[in-house]
């Protein structure tokens, strides 16, 4: 006895079939937790191009009003979409906050690069220095001081996921030693990058967000 499929039965079998084959996430992982997954150079292990939403970032401190949620435009990043954060100058220094997928065990990403791009509304005429990547575990704090400000037009900043340059609590910590580094990566809970400059009124942009790409 032969058992067959209808011609009705193999059109639905061979469309969701196909269906599974195109999609598509907007997760840039390539393996499990903890893993690069073999990714080639160049390629992030998880990114933010922010090509159609806000990608789940978030704002902390003194921007926004009463909301956490960053304002998104489709236009006007570099290229294409961006978030940005008013400052409400009533305070303290806000942040872009990374969503989920940048936390928890991302050990494998020692040794490579966390890259964006910032930008702002106007040069800022009264700068002023705090750290302007925070890495955070339940147990350390980690801080780093980009060698520039941003300006109106956009900046790309490169900064090294290990230990040179990093600072244990604030800018003026002391240097964290190699497996400090590596126990932070491997086990995230906040990933913050600064988008406050001025002391007074302005806005900050940002774009581009690779973490964890191959050198």
């Amino acid at each position: 006895m032969k058992f067959g499929l209808s011609a009705a039965s193999m059109s639905v079998a061979m469309f969701v079939f196909a269906q599974a084959c195109s999609m598509k996430t907007n997760d840039t992982s390539g393996g499990p937790p903890g893993s690069d997954g073999g990714l080639p150079p160049g390629t992030p292990k998880v990114s933010s191009g922010f090509a159609s939403n806000d990608d789940g970032w978030t704002i902390s401190g003194d921007a926004q009003a009463t909301s956490v949620k960053p304002d998104y435009s489709g236009t006007g990043g570099n290229p294409d979409g961006l978030i940005s954060a008013k400052d409400d100058v009533t305070g303290g220094t806000w942040y872009f906050v990374a969503p989920a997928k940048y936390l928890g065990d991302q050990a494998s990403t020692y040794g490579q690069d966390f890259k964006f791009d910032l930008k702002v509304d106007m040069v800022p005429s009264s700068p002023f220095d705090d750290p302007d990547v925070l890495l955070k575990s339940s147990t350390l704090v980690l801080a780093f001081d980009t060698p520039n400000n941003p300006t109106a037009a956009w900046t790309s900043y490169t900064v090294p996921l290990s230990e040179g340059g990093w600072h244990i609590d604030d800018l003026s910590g002391a240097a964290p030693t190699a497996e400090q580094m590596k126990s932070v990566l491997g086990a995230l809970t906040a990933v913050w990058i600064r988008g406050e400059f001025n002391t007074g009124p302005d806005i900050g942009y940002l774009d581009n967000v690779h973490f964890g790409e191959m050198r």
